[in-house]
């Protein structure tokens, strides 16, 4: 407070201004839009699914605790733990039993914690490691759509899975594709069937972060408004993939050519969930944009060769943990181009400061 002209004014002494969100912040961001998904599993009435999540939400809080008695944490650690164990319940089937999802969980996340870093600091995705291990030990638990070679080599086999009721029809899905229909795609001289919207809002996968792509898709809009999470890897990854679905897999399975059904592909494998809340874990991406571009191009076309046109349950997952790999590859050159630099470039440039060279 200072006193002028007989009032007295207000004077920050904080003149510096954050760039970035805080840790906290964006944690807890992230954090509220992942309780979107479990929302609609307590909407939906899903109990066994909301089961698993709070079994995995379970084991990650207990590693960190028992992480925490050997070292002090940080509060955000435990919002950390919190995403940990609903991105794992989420990835996994309803139908995967409790027990087993929390013992697997607590082994994986305390390898993690205590011998790979922990966060920001392990090279592998602990999330996609829990779900791969459930996976190995329980491949019964992981269905795929069925969805037959004839029916693949179609225009849209998307829509032969809701015709066959696969992908069940929501009663208020004819109104809203009328509405978007006249309103909207009518106006460009097209129109979508009806079960494109149910697929969007509840697909009724078994796995939870299948189901919702709606919710997946909203939360991408606050993600990415806040820059939560960088746009350049997502987009270089379903640019890419999307790419090889559209034109290069009907070659694969003898469909119509440069015709692939991308709806399938995003919307039935987790392609968004995966998109969105796991590729990017801080420590498993590239530093540089350069980097980042060859991270999400690499992955787009793993995508493509683990996940194919879409239906696949655990290719996502799979995917992003080869990527991991991949990326140790690109940060160890990352690395060894700005040493290269620091000692070629801007060594030189500060002793000729030192020197009195171009002073």
């Amino acid at each position: 407070m200072i006193f002028r002209n007989n009032t007295y004014k207000n004077v920050s002494h904080k003149p510096f201004r954050y760039l970035k969100l805080s840790i906290i912040t964006e944690s807890c961001f992230i954090l509220g839009v992942l309780m979107l998904h479990v929302l609609m599993l307590v909407l939906t009435r899903t109990f066994s699914a909301l089961t698993v999540v709070f079994s995995a939400v379970l084991a990650s809080c207990l590693a960190e605790l028992l992480h925490s008695r050997l070292k002090r944490k940080d509060f955000f650690t435990w919002i950390i733990a919190v995403i940990h164990g609903i991105l794992i319940g989420l990835l996994l089937p309803q139908t995967y039993p409790p027990f087993a999802v929390f013992w697997v969980v607590l082994c994986v996340l305390l390898v993690n914690t205590f011998l790979l870093g922990g966060f920001a600091n392990s090279w592998i995705n602990p999330v996609c490691a829990a779900v791969v291990i459930c996976w190995i030990l329980g491949m019964n638990f992981f269905p795929g759509l069925s969805i037959s070679l004839a029916d693949l080599q179609t225009k849209n086999p998307a829509l032969i899975l809701i015709q066959n009721g696969t992908i069940p029809i929501s009663s208020v899905d004819p109104k809203i594709t009328a509405f978007l229909n006249s309103k909207i795609f009518g106006m460009l001289g097209v129109s979508i069937p009806e079960g494109y919207v149910s697929m969007l809002w509840d697909s009724h996968s078994i796995i939870p972060a299948f189901r919702f792509n709606f919710i997946t898709l909203f939360s991408s809009l606050i993600l990415f408004s806040t820059d939560i999470f960088g746009f350049l890897v997502p987009a270089f990854f379903i640019f890419t993939y999307g790419f090889f679905v559209k034109f290069v897999a009907p070659f694969f399975y003898g469909g119509i050519l440069f015709s692939g059904d991308l709806i399938l592909a995003l919307l039935t494998s987790g392609i968004l969930f995966c998109t969105l809340f796991v590729i990017q874990w801080p420590g498993t991406v590239p530093l540089t944009n350069r980097g980042k571009i060859i991270y999400g191009t690499f992955a787009g076309v793993l995508a493509f060769f683990l996940v194919g046109s879409g239906t696949s349950s655990i290719g996502a997952v799979f995917t992003i943990l080869t990527i991991n790999l991949i990326s140790l590859i690109i940060q160890s050159v990352e690395n060894n181009y700005h040493k290269n630099y620091a000692t070629t470039v801007l060594y030189p440039r500060v002793k000729a400061v030192e020197e009195g060279i171009d002073a």
